[in-house]
């Protein structure tokens, strides 16, 4: 991804907004934009099943062709902002360490990844996560989520991933 930008917006109808920059009214300005998700694991019962959660509420991550025309439309698009009820919509450049994160995942949803804990420390032996064991802070084993703090170019934000925590040595 690159010339990418991030749009704070009231993350009650982010999806509503989205529907809307996907659509054909921002085509020539837009490459693609989306919510970054993650897929979680839920227990019900017996059963695991897997959903798709955001992982940062209120943000838009885009790529853009054309940023003079896309700030052109956005200010003729009434709906957008009166789905922000009303509120100033922030347009924020993402900088080169936001991008390595972005595209290290290689997608818009981010898969689980799976790993054990030796000695006390994790290590992941597959998916997204790999590599990244320095930055997780705490591991929920039975909601099976990693969380780490991340401090992106527009704010702080406390994320978490699919972790499976699959062995544990001592």
């Amino acid at each position: 991804m690159e010339n990418g930008f991030v749009l704070q917006i009231d993350y009650k109808n982010e999806n509503k907004i989205l529907d809307i920059l996907n659509s054909d009214l921002f085509n020539d300005c837009l490459k693609r934009s989306f919510i970054l998700r993650r897929k979680q694991l839920k227990n019900y019962g017996k059963d695991w099943k897997l959903y798709e959660v955001d992982i940062i509420k209120g943000y838009i991550f885009m790529e853009m062709i054309d940023l003079d025309l896309f700030k052109k439309k956005l200010s003729k698009c009434k709906e957008i902002f009166e789905l922000n009820n009303h509120n100033k919509i922030r347009l924020v450049k993402l900088q080169k360490h936001d991008l390595g994160f972005l595209n290290k995942f290689n997608s818009t949803v981010i898969d689980n990844s799976t790993g054990d804990i030796e000695n006390g420390k994790i290590v992941v032996k597959e998916g997204p996560l790999i590599g990244e064991e320095d930055l997780i802070r705490k591991v929920d084993r039975h909601k099976r989520l990693a969380f780490f703090n991340y401090k992106f170019s527009f704010d702080n934000y406390d994320i978490c991933l699919g972790l499976e925590i699959k062995n544990k040595t001592v």
